[in-house]
């Protein structure tokens, strides 16, 4: 019976250790260099206990921005977000990625007395070499600006819908008018002029002038005069 031999690698020597470290070293600056890259993009990662295993510089910044914190490699970034219904909907975003979900969500979150700030967030489980989930990937992308335009159209939209529907009062329902001299009669029963009526329920104004009917019934009764 036959017995086939492992050979294992020869083992390296200082200077290729060397050479395999700064390899490497170059490799995660390059990694480091592409999370960093993207103009308004932040990246960070999760392990399932919801310690960083990385992030890019730009989120340490926004994490002491919005909540006051240093954030380092094995902080729990939930022990950092100090308003409660922030961590609940953090923690319910981790949880639904760590389960297997993408998430795509436009989100607002920070301390109110520092900053508040929009974001759209993509949450992606993190799987390992077993393909079992390790963690999670968040890619945020800051949207504030972008909200903030959006308000500030639905205010002046808003603005504008109230500004019109105060000026385009609108007369309503059934209207008592004299079938002979065709005044009005307003709530407390007294009569009004056609014209004065309409006037006071609405911004419209009146411009007299004449028909031609009636113009010609007046040039008759001038003549028989």
């Amino acid at each position: 019976m036959s017995s086939t031999t492992r050979i294992s690698p020869a083992p390296l020597s200082y200077e290729e250790a060397l050479r395999e470290l700064d390899r490497n070293r170059q490799r995660l600056l390059l990694l480091q260099n592409i999370l960093e890259s993207p103009h308004g993009v932040i990246f960070f990662s999760l392990d399932t206990a919801y310690r960083y295993t990385s992030f890019a510089r730009a989120h340490a910044q926004t994490m002491k921005a919005i909540w006051g914190a240093t954030i380092e490699i094995g902080t729990c970034m939930l022990d950092v977000i100090r308003d409660d219904a922030d961590r609940r909907k953090a923690k319910a975003n981790f949880d639904a990625a760590l389960s297997g979900e993408n998430l795509l969500k436009e989100e607002e979150y920070g301390d109110a007395s520092l900053q508040r700030t929009f974001w759209e967030n993509r949450y992606s489980p993190l799987y390992d070499d077993a393909g079992v989930i390790a963690g999670l990937t968040v890619f945020v992308t800051d949207i504030t600006e972008r909200r903030q335009a959006a308000d500030k159209l639905a205010k002046a939209q808003d603005d504008l819908r109230i500004s019109l529907e105060s000026q385009l009062k609108q007369l309503r329902g059934i209207i008592p008018i004299c079938s002979y001299c065709k005044k009005i009669r307003n709530d407390d029963q007294s009569w009004q002029q056609l014209e004065a009526y309409i006037s006071a329920h609405s911004d419209a104004l009146f411009s007299h002038g004449i028909c031609p009917t009636c113009f010609t019934r007046q040039v008759a009764l001038l003549d028989r005069e």
